[in-house]
């Protein structure tokens, strides 16, 4: 079965719906198949076998089209049906046990409070906190964060960020960030984070000058190149 198939087999079994909100209900799936894909592919797996592995995740797709098709009744024709789309998909999903509703938390708490998924040490090495939001593809990028510290006689940088699809049914498919110095130059440095399908959370320690007002998070995908200033402040840093 494919993708195509799979969105098929669902879409024909929705008899309540009107054309605009089917193809709402089409768009939506094929947009939360293609993410998980890039998720797994993003872990190694060749196209054939992350298509086949998430369509597996996903379920009988008669099951999820009876489902769905449920949540429409008569009250949910008259109420404002463009919002119920997302919602009707999210509990028939549910309903069948092929939607993890952990990841559907973690994708909302990135959006309204990330600050309850971020580790102590990470808050305390922050003396600064940013919500500087960047889309790039079908991805946000979400600047927590900054600080600064001198280590042994070198100055570094600290940013908490973390990332997460721009719809709340999406999975994070793209983690790699490239940071510059404000001089243009690659800032050297490591960290760490932790993440699910959903979210990923990220600190990252770079290598830069005592007094640089700003570090730069380079972001390409889909052939789109972002450039984003994360600034910095230093007066903590010598204390």
């Amino acid at each position: 079965m494919t993708r195509q198939t799979y969105t098929q087999q669902v879409l024909s079994c929705l008899r309540r719906l009107t054309e605009a909100e089917r193809s709402a209900v089409q768009a939506e799936l094929e947009a939360h198949m293609e993410d998980h894909m890039l998720a797994l592919m993003d872990l190694g797996y060749e196209e054939e076998l992350a298509e086949e592995r998430m369509l597996q995740h996903m379920g009988d797709p008669a099951e999820v089209g009876r489902e769905l098709d449920r949540q429409y009744s008569t009250f949910w024709l008259v109420v404002s049906r463009a919002a119920t789309v997302c919602l009707a998909l999210l509990a028939a999903l549910a309903l069948t046990g092929t939607f993890n509703t952990y990841y559907l938390f973690n994708s909302i708490r990135a959006r309204v409070a990330p600050w309850s998924d971020i580790q102590q040490e990470w808050e305390e090495a922050v003396n600064q906190q940013l919500d500087i939001r960047q889309p790039v593809g079908s991805d946000i990028l979400r600047i927590l964060g900054s600080g600064t510290k001198i280590e042994e006689d070198e100055a570094v940088a600290v940013v908490v960020y973390c990332q997460y699809d721009q719809s709340p049914f999406g999975l994070v498919s793209d983690r790699n960030i490239g940071w510059l110095d404000c001089r243009g130059e690659e800032a050297i440095g490591g960290g760490g984070g932790h993440s699910t399908s959903a979210a990923a959370y990220s600190r990252r320690e770079l290598v830069v000058q005592a007094g640089d007002p700003y570090v730069t998070a380079v972001w390409e995908r889909y052939g789109e190149r972002v450039e984003l200033q994360v600034p910095l402040e230093w007066e903590d840093a010598y204390e």
